[in-house]
């Protein structure tokens, strides 16, 4: 049912600057994707394949308050940073099957519902979501989606782009969790996930770990057991995504490219090879570069 990972959304406060940003600064071919009707957000995309990126912002706070806490909990997120990391969306085939299995299993799930999407040459893009606890954003879970346009016609509407900083897709997320026994119940016990490693400790981010897959969807939960940067993200966001990381065939490459547009990076010892863009030079979000898929 779950097919495999569809986007992750950054939220942004300024979209067209955010734009202009990720392709000029950050290598990254980001494009406007339009306005979501009745939601008061719009957004752009960096397109890999069917994978992407989704900058996410408001363009109109009333009618994205009047959408409920949904809508409310992005508002607040984006008055206390200028963006960040606030979901990962994965794809399913049968998304009426998928919500029936999930509340049969004692998950709390809203949906599927109708959403669409108006692009800047006039289309309409439509699709199912179905989301956990009705929220999908600053939370520890992902939510789905059924497109209603084959994905054949979508990338003929939105082709994947041309990618200075040589990205080539989303390869895997990184969940920051309250604790690993918490992670595990909603992600095998309820999600499905496989564990595929034994839990371990990472000293650099004062963090437990637990990584799984879901088929080809690599997902890494980490829970601070100590002070360092995840339980300060912890207290000041709450749970939810804490990095994604982008395949790129040279990392070393990818690094110059950088360097040269006065973007600092640091290897990460917790991702082999990994190379994190600083925060906050993209926006707040964590993005880490690597060679190949990490689990």
């Amino acid at each position: 049912m779950i097919t495999r990972f569809d986007h992750g959304v950054i939220g942004v406060r300024d979209l067209e600057a955010a734009l202009a940003y990720y392709r000029q600064v950050l290598g990254l071919d980001a494009r406007p994707g339009g306005r979501h009707t009745g939601r008061g957000t719009h957004n752009g995309i960096v397109r890999f394949g069917l994978d992407y990126l989704e900058l996410l912002s408001v363009c109109d706070p009333a009618e994205a308050a009047a959408t409920g806490l949904r809508g409310q909990v992005l508002l607040r997120f984006l008055e206390q940073r200028p963006g960040g990391l606030v979901g990962f969306c994965l794809a399913t085939d049968w998304a009426e099957l998928l919500a029936g299995r999930l509340r049969e299993r004692g998950l709390d799930v809203t949906g599927p519902f109708e959403m669409e999407r108006l692009r800047p040459d006039g289309r309409l893009l439509r699709w199912r979501l179905v989301v956990p606890g009705g929220v999908a954003w600053r939370r520890p879970w992902p939510f789905f989606i059924q497109w209603d346009v084959p994905d054949a016609e979508r990338l003929v509407w939105e082709p994947p782009g041309s990618h200075a900083l040589g990205v080539e897709g989303v390869v895997g997320v990184a969940v920051l969790v309250e604790s690993l026994e918490a992670g595990r119940e909603l992600y095998v016990a309820k999600l499905g996930f496989e564990p595929v490693a034994a839990e371990d400790y990472v000293a650099e981010l004062g963090a437990g770990r637990l990584r799984l897959r879901y088929g080809p969807v690599s997902v890494e939960l980490l829970a601070p057991q100590g002070p360092g940067p995840l339980r300060a993200e912890l207290e000041e966001v709450g749970p939810g995504p804490f990095e994604f990381r982008l395949k790129v065939a040279d990392p070393e490459r990818a690094r110059r490219f950088l360097t040269g547009r006065g973007v600092r990076t640091v290897e990460v010892s917790w991702v082999d090879g990994g190379l994190l863009i600083d925060p906050d030079q993209a926006l707040g979000a964590r993005l880490v570069l690597v060679r190949e898929a990490v689990l």
